[in-house]
């Protein structure tokens, strides 16, 4: 990961955690308590570390949340991710969904959950011959939410993906070879609840 980006990712995280820092932990009076039932949309910024790659690499998406109820909610989120392993070039587009319980009582602005669920990755490997594949993995992990008021809450996650490991072959390895795509992603979001 270049200093520029590692930069932007710092920043982001400032960004979504410098208002959470400077508000009380329970809500005002006038405002609902806790994540409500309902839709919440977001853009959010996601590192992964993938086990097999060079490096990790910071990637852009959005998720959208649909709770259930003040503790269950349903998460649909897609980002745009380029790895490098052993000098492969590998873009992937992984559309996750979720399951997510809060942990907390509703009346409070801070809001730990746990998540769970799988995800399809849509996978491009560049060698001399393009390759396009769909892959699929599990994944699971922890994170919280921050509502800065009625509407808007900024969240963070820690994920870990046992995705299928990705195929390639070159004229380097006519047989193929593997890379392991299993590893951890780190996300922080603003969202807006409707």
């Amino acid at each position: 990961m270049t200093t520029c980006k590692r930069f932007a990712f710092v920043l982001l995280l400032a960004a979504v955690f410098f208002p959470a820092c400077r508000a009380s932990a329970q809500f005002d009076p006038e405002y609902s308590s806790g994540p409500r039932p309902g839709w919440s949309v977001g853009a959010r910024g996601a590192y992964y570390r993938p086990k097999g790659a060079d490096s990790g690499d910071l990637a852009e998406g959005a998720q959208a949340r649909y709770h259930l109820t003040r503790r269950w909610a349903l998460e649909a989120s897609v980002d745009l991710r380029k790895d490098k392993f052993g000098g492969t070039q590998v873009d992937v587009i992984p559309l996750q969904l979720s399951v997510l319980v809060y942990l907390m009582p509703h009346n409070y602005r801070f809001a730990p959950y746990i998540l769970a669920g799988g995800g399809w990755y849509y996978t491009h490997v560049y060698v001399p011959a393009d390759k396009n594949e769909f892959r699929f993995g599990p994944h699971a992990g922890a994170g919280a939410e921050y509502l800065l008021g009625r509407n808007w809450s900024v969240d963070c996650s820690y994920r870990y993906l046992w995705t299928e490991d990705i195929h390639s072959q070159s004229l380097a390895y006519p047989l193929g070879r593997n890379f392991s795509d299993k590893g951890f992603m780190l996300t922080a979001a603003v969202n807006y609840s409707f």
